[in-house]
């Protein structure tokens, strides 16, 4: 009996020595820090590892915090505010800075804001995230003095501008100034002044946008909150973004909600008097006839909706507007479809029917816990298993989502805007384009299942000219000819938030304790379950299921040249001797 214990002890000791050897060995071959084309590493890796996925979090989060955490290239240093990209040399891949139209563009919204908080929130949870992702995000006192900068500035345009109610236009990140008879956005080299509103949008707030903005505030202020409980230091920061929380949830109803019995919330809403204050004055915002006019989409709308419904003053309405926020949801259930995907070999699968199934559209997955619903969880992963199917099956590097094009894409030139992308077969409307695939496709893949999510972006990245010393580029044609030299926040952020989970986990503890988590779950299990309930169980659909392992990206979807010599910008060359296999790496082959 003792050699059967002495035995069993020593192999399991064996065995724990071989493991904690293999992931050392993987962790040397897969840090090489001087190397910003990090991609070739890990071709072939193993993305079922732990370590493996870990050091290429590592890897991505270090290079993107060059652009995100960087003053003066995605945020301003001053004011706070993002500024919404920035263009690279198409030659070097060095970012172009000086005086416009070089330098970060002088412009953001809502949206680029809610990312940037997003950030910021889940950098102050490193229990959350993990102890060794967070510091790679910000800073404990990096973040705060982030968030000092961007509440001073809120504060003082809603002070100037109180029509708005705290949301936000399109606006000019540092301000606008007036060269000649034409107004501008401020650039670096001009001295900074209050936020400003872009020339489009002077009367004008957008819905979907600031439904992203009242969740990544809604993170932030509960963060800081909670943070104060343990440390007095975060007291004074924690109570002005309280106060911007409490400002949006008492005009959400005036400025976006359509009327009595409409049900409908205002994708834009016309601000009549933008110096009269939103709150309590609905007859200050009237509905911009823009197409669609109403957020009763099922894709990111719907976090509009759901902080209206959650969280918004409806005190204007009997019954704390029970009835008109009900009228919502029964709006928003008819355009929920059903829509089957059929594989090469006649079977179904059934997803949500996509607008174009962008995998834009998946926004809200990544800021409230949906896939804590295990019906809601099913559907999307059903819907990312068809998006990485179809890439498969059509031969295709990557993954299709809204982006600037590169020059050689059809839908424009360098400043054209591929937005009609994904894929046909479970879209309701016309997909016009399918040359070009960006990164952040692979965003709501990670989402679902890690493992694939990564592998399908690394392999967006292994793609000629497709990092930088500033990380991911924006797109590249199919064929790996041609990048946007760009790097704009909606295609590189977000890739970051689903390699750190997404604000899901953390929204869905501050729901809880507000009294709300299950609100959420029923009104979204509600909706999903009148459509998708029982049909996912059929027996002739392929269920992806939760937590399963979605397809990786076969090898020979790159072009022939990815790996030449001139397939990297010069500031990213590397020496790719180390690349090699995850079976390799462990010493098995």
């Amino acid at each position: 009996m003792m050699t059967y214990v002495f035995a069993l002890t020593w192999g399991l000791l064996a065995k724990s020595a071989i493991a904690t050897a293999a992931a050392a060995e993987t962790q040397r071959r897969y840090q090489n820090p001087s190397c910003c084309r990090f991609s070739k590493v890990f071709h072939d890796a193993d993305w079922q590892d732990e370590v493996t996925r870990r050091l290429f979090k590592q890897r991505a989060i270090k290079a993107e915090r060059r652009f995100f955490a960087e003053p003066g290239v995605a945020y301003d240093q001053e004011t706070g505010m993002t500024f919404d990209g920035i263009s690279l040399d198409p030659a070097t891949g060095e970012l172009n800075r000086g005086p416009p139209p070089a330098g970060p563009f002088g412009f953001s919204a809502a949206s680029k804001e809610a990312l940037h908080l997003s950030l910021l929130a889940l950098a102050l949870n490193p229990s959350l995230v993990g102890k060794d992702l967070a510091p790679l995000v910000y800073g404990e006192d990096e973040a705060m003095e982030i968030l000092e900068k961007k509440v001073k500035t809120m504060e003082d345009f809603d002070k100037a501008e109180p029509g708005y109610g705290g949301f936000l236009p399109w606006f000019c990140s540092r301000g606008a100034i007036e060269r000649g008879r034409v107004r501008q956005c401020r650039s670096l080299q001009d001295e900074a002044s209050t936020l400003a509103p872009t020339n489009d949008f002077f009367n004008k707030v957008p819905g979907l946008d600031n439904g992203q903005l009242a969740w990544g505030t809604y993170a932030v202020a509960r963060t800081l909150r909670r943070r104060a409980v343990e440390d007095p230091k975060f007291n004074a920061l924690a109570k002005r973004w309280e106060a911007r929380l409490e400002r949006m949830r008492t005009t959400a109803v005036p400025l976006f909600y359509a009327g009595r019995g409409t049900g409908a919330v205002r994708a834009v809403s016309k601000i009549v008097n933008t110096s009269r204050d939103a709150f309590n004055a609905s007859d200050n915002a009237e509905t911009m006839m823009v197409y669609p006019a109403f957020l009763d989409d099922a894709y990111e709308g719907e976090l509009m909706v759901l902080f209206m419904d959650l969280l918004a003053d409806w005190s204007a309405y009997p019954n704390s507007g029970l009835e008109e926020r009900n009228k919502m949801w029964e709006r928003k259930q008819i355009k929920l479809v059903a829509r089957n995907y059929t594989t090469a070999n006649g079977s179904d699968i059934t997803v949500q029917e996509g607008f174009w199934f962008s995998s834009h559209e998946q926004w809200k997955l990544m800021v409230l816990p949906y896939l804590e619903i295990p019906l809601v969880n099913q559907v999307f992963t059903n819907s990312e298993y068809v998006r990485v199917l179809d890439a498969i099956n059509r031969g295709i590097p990557g993954l299709f989502a809204s982006s600037h094009a590169p020059p050689n894409v059809r839908c424009g030139r360098l400043g054209g805007y591929c937005n009609a992308v994904g894929v046909q077969e479970v879209a309701s409307q016309v997909v016009y384009w399918d040359q070009s695939v960006t990164p952040y496709g692979a965003y709501p893949v990670m989402l679902v299942d890690q493992a694939a999510g990564l592998a399908w972006y690394n392999i967006m990245l292994s793609l000629p000219k497709m990092q930088t010393e500033t990380g991911s580029v924006e797109a590249s044609d199919v064929h790996g000819t041609a990048v946007a030299a760009v790097l704009t926040w909606d295609t590189k952020v977000t890739s970051v938030l689903a390699m750190l989970g997404g604000t899901g986990p953390l929204i869905s503890s501050f729901l809880a304790a507000d009294g709300h988590r299950e609100q959420f779950q029923e009104r979204v299990g509600k909706m999903y379950s009148e459509v998708f309930s029982g049909r996912l169980s059929s027996p002739q659909n392929i269920r992806a299921g939760n937590g399963a392992a979605l397809p990786w990206p076969p090898g020979n979807l790159l072009p022939g040249h990815w790996e030449s010599v001139d397939s990297a910008f010069p500031t990213c060359l590397c020496n790719t001797s180390t690349a090699a296999s995850t079976p390799r790496l462990r010493g098995n082959i």
